[in-house]
């Protein structure tokens, strides 16, 4: 048996952008670390579908497509990650492990929700 945690959740989530988006690392790229970390931001602190556009918000307003908690927890976590691996990927290794630290902060109020 499988045991969903919030690290699977967010791994997971990072694949179907990949996959399903198709948000590539060349994708990524071209955003920035700090674009892709201003949108973990403001899906973090987003409580639910009905959360209101955030001025920080990077893109466009179409892409800003707010759910309920936890899945907003995953976009988060999940963009934090791509964040992190577009900062090492410009060498940029301390602004990378702040943001791995932040997919964790996503992690573990994941587990929190998950139970």
């Amino acid at each position: 048996m499988r045991m969903i945690t919030g690290k699977t959740l967010i791994a997971a989530e990072r694949q179907r952008q990949i996959e399903v988006e198709g948000w590539t690392q060349s994708h990524d790229d071209m955003h920035g670390a700090d674009n892709l970390e201003m949108a973990a931001l403001c899906y973090r602190d987003a409580n639910n579908a009905d959360s209101e556009l955030p001025a920080q918000w990077p893109w466009v307003r179409e892409y800003w497509k707010p759910k309920g908690r936890q899945r907003n927890l995953e976009r988060a976590g999940a963009l934090y990650q791509a964040a992190a691996d577009a900062a090492a990927r410009v060498g940029d290794y301390k602004k990378r492990d702040n943001l791995l630290g932040h997919v964790e902060s996503c992690t573990i109020l994941l587990d929190s929700i998950i139970g």
